[in-house]
């Protein structure tokens, strides 16, 4: 186990497929977090070169499959629009109209500019690779909103701080306009930012008063287990190396839950992204 600043990372074992796990965030403002971020237009030409030095960083890892946070069961409609990317049907740097394949979006002109298609389809274009593993499924939820409508405990009984949600927001959006995209996702992937979300998430969750389910949280775990299960469902036998993209809340919990899995062995992106702030 590598245990650094940059958090715990375990090292490869013979026969283990490595996992880059790059978390990212939503390049086209679906709002749809606890922590939102106000992207501006990443089809300018500034945040298209910058894109492009990521991707070019990322492909120097050399990945033979590329996963996006994209629903499993419509795979084949992510794979067609992929494909028109990636036979010069479509542009990456124009506005495309087509339909979101995500669960709580259908809006035709913001897919392009998501992160799905500006890093995703675009580093597994890059790299030749025929498609992408979409790998997200969202399970049905045990309510309508399983965290909300529950009352937690006020009580902290420790002196334990916890993230300000408002604090990290502001932070993040203060931040984006003044960095690059790889200085942001460099900023995103340091690990007192990876972990702030899940101080949020397990601080309500204990805390959730009357011995209520925390079920919140076992919910956003039932999904990323889901995800680990598409992953191994969509690579191949032969597969080494593969770069999985996904909202930066997931980042620990798939790093833990990969960690735990044998066949795979998560890996940081920060040795391919800029030092420093």
């Amino acid at each position: 186990m590598v245990t650094s600043d940059d958090g715990p990372w375990p090292e490869p074992r013979d026969g283990q497929v490595r996992v880059m796990v790059l978390g990212t965030y939503h390049m086209d403002n679906p709002g749809l977090d606890e922590v939102n971020v106000e992207a501006d237009d990443v089809l300018s030409d500034r945040r298209q070169a910058e894109i492009r030095d990521l991707v070019d960083r990322l492909a120097d890892w050399e990945p033979e499959r590329v996963a996006v946070e994209r629903p499993y069961d419509r795979g084949d409609e992510v794979n067609d629009i992929y494909r028109e990317y990636r036979d010069g049907d479509r542009a990456y740097d124009r506005e495309e109209e087509f339909p979101a394949p995500h669960p709580d979006r259908n809006e035709p002109a913001t897919e392009c500019r998501s992160e799905v298609v500006q890093v995703g389809f675009r580093l597994a274009d890059q790299c030749g690779h025929d498609r992408v593993a979409a790998i997200d499924e969202h399970p049905d939820p045990p309510s309508e909103d399983p965290f909300a409508d529950r009352e937690v405990d006020p009580a902290r009984k420790t002196s334990v701080p916890v993230t300000d949600p408002q604090a990290l927001e502001r932070e993040a959006n203060e931040r984006l306009p003044d960095s690059t995209v790889p200085e942001y996702h460099a900023w995103l992937n340091r690990e007192d930012n990876l972990r702030g979300n899940h101080d949020l998430m397990f601080d309500w969750s204990i805390r959730t008063a009357n011995g209520e389910s925390p079920a919140g949280l076992a919910h956003w775990y039932d999904r990323n287990l889901r995800m680990g299960h598409h992953l191994w469902r969509t690579m191949d036998p032969d597969d080494e190396r593969i770069l999985l993209l996904a909202g930066s809340g997931h980042v620990r919990v798939l790093r833990h839950l990969l960690t735990e899995a044998p066949m795979f062995c998560p890996v940081s992106p920060l040795p391919l992204l800029p030092d420093g702030e």
